[in-house]
């Protein structure tokens, strides 16, 4: 197994040399030279990683057509053979067991992806804000007056409300294979994140005015045009059309021969004939509609298994966080030199960078393990975790007196909590990269630095620390020493 680990073995074999050469007095580092070198090494590989990163920007935008959808559902079905393969080589026999009903849930549900690319029924969701006129669009459209001469392909309508976050959108909203969004007036903020986003998932989109006849005719027309203004900054191109689907009465006076007059409050008939191509078009574009929705369908299970390949990875890289907590608590315990213990870390933290990677399926080089783990280290001692797990070690190893004046064992279990702490950042980063469908992750600085400092501030008091003591006196308490036999009398 450590052969198979060149960060460890090498980082540690350098460790150990430098230790056997201080003891001699001839100094080739001292602590501020080493983390000097380590946070230049850190810094050149970050600006490197940095200039083969892609920038953000907008998401791209999907091409919905039926190759897309078949490259999707057979990576659905690639990530499902390796979950499956993962619990079996993972998972003890009884576990597994739990599994089998989960494993066929998602065959299932990708052979309905494959099976829904024919169905012939459109779903369309009506979204606004509250008192935008979505309950009584939709009451008309469900008559079917609208929709009657439209040919094989049946409209299904249902009302949603405006999320409050664009971000998290309901799965049965995503998944309408169109959406008519109602307004009233001018756009607010959300309402114009929610249109964005929803164009950005390849979603389509219809902005309808409603009520218009509240507003005298030029103040309709102005608030139309700055809707479409609105629309055409939009990444994509939407339909905006103007409507009444409950128009005000119209107040009719009749005079009469007597010179008196009637009045009386004469109903008016939804407007809502903008309404019609629109409908029409969705129609006659169903196949690239339910391409579409099946992508975002796709992605959504793409994120269902890889949670639940996630939560199967976690098995298998907890313990290898475990064993390489208690080497880390080993070299330091053994190592009096602080440079050396940093040294020690970062060898640790790049074979945790490889061995966690490997098993989120993510491959690094050795080059970039080792650098990456001198930024994990110059990190965690810029953000002061060093000196502050041996404040919360030492309040813990009070209530042990017999270990407490020993420095070495605080030593050790400070580099053995660190390290875990690391390798649980690593955990979750990992599988972060990988629900976000992310092939080569890079370790942000910032990102990383907030994660380390959340885990370090709930397990400094919790239950972690104290279960980490308790193994840790047993792992790194000198053995007591024993006296020479003394030969036998003659």
């Amino acid at each position: 197994m450590l052969a198979k680990r060149p960060i460890l073995i090498g980082g540690l074999g350098l460790s150990a040399t430098l230790w056997l050469l201080d003891t001699v007095q001839f100094h080739i580092f001292d602590s501020s030279t080493l983390l000097s070198a380590i946070a230049l090494g850190s810094g050149i590989w970050w600006w490197r990683r940095q200039s083969k990163s892609p920038q953000l920007g907008e998401p791209k935008l999907t091409v919905a057509d039926r190759p897309a959808v078949e490259r999707a559902v057979a990576q659905l079905l690639t990530l499902r053979a390796t979950l499956a393969t993962a619990v079996e080589t993972t998972l003890s026999p009884s576990a597994q067991e739990s599994w089998q009903a989960v494993l066929a849930a998602f065959e299932q549900q990708v052979a309905d992806l494959k099976t829904g690319l024919e169905r012939q029924t459109l779903q369309i969701g009506l979204v606004g804000e509250p008192r935008s006129g979505k309950s009584t669009l939709l009451s008309h459209l469900q008559t079917g007056t609208l929709t009657a001469e439209l040919s094989a392909v049946s409209l299904n309508f249902q009302e949603f409300p405006l999320p409050a976050d664009s971000a998290t959108v309901p799965d049965e909203l995503t998944h309408q294979d169109a959406v008519f969004f109602l307004t009233a007036g001018d756009l607010t903020d959300s309402a114009y994140s929610f249109l964005k986003q929803r164009l950005l998932s390849g979603q389509r989109l219809m902005l309808v005015f409603n009520k218009q006849d509240q507003y005298l005719p030029a103040d309709r027309e102005s608030i139309l045009q700055q809707l479409r203004q609105r629309v055409a900054s939009l990444p994509l191109a939407a339909t905006v059309v103007a409507i009444a689907a409950a128009p005000r009465p119209i107040k009719v006076r009749r005079h009469q021969e007597d010179g008196q007059f009637k009045e009386w409050l004469e109903p008016v008939s939804a407007d809502l004939t903008a309404l019609t191509p629109a409908l029409g078009q969705a129609a006659a574009d169903r196949a690239a509609l339910v391409y579409a929705t099946t992508l975002r369908q796709s992605e959504t299970l793409r994120r269902e298994m890889q949670t639940a390949l996630n939560q199967v990875h976690r098995e298998q890289a907890l313990p290898l966080v475990e064993q390489l907590q208690w080497i880390a608590g080993a070299a330091a315990f053994a190592s009096p030199v602080p440079s050396l213990d940093l040294l020690a870390a970062v060898a640790i933290n790049g074979q945790l960078i490889m061995d966690l990677g490997r098993v989120y399926g993510f491959q690094f080089s050795l080059e970039e393990a080792k650098t990456a783990a001198a930024t994990l280290a110059s990190l965690t001692v810029k953000l002061g975790l060093v000196e502050l797990s041996t404040q919360a070690l030492t309040t813990v190893l009070k209530s042990h007196a017999a270990t407490y004046v020993a420095g070495g064992v605080v030593q050790g279990l400070s580099a053995a909590y660190l390290t875990r702490l690391a390798g649980l950042s690593l955990i979750e980063h990992f599988e972060a990269a990988a629900l976000a469908g992310q092939t080569a992750p890079t370790l942000s600085l910032e990102g990383f630095g907030q994660r380390l400092q959340a885990l370090f501030q709930q397990n400094s008091q919790g239950a972690l620390l104290l279960r980490l003591v308790q193994q840790g006196l047993e792992r790194l308490r000198p053995a007591p020493a024993t006296q020479p036999a003394l030969p036998a009398q003659v």
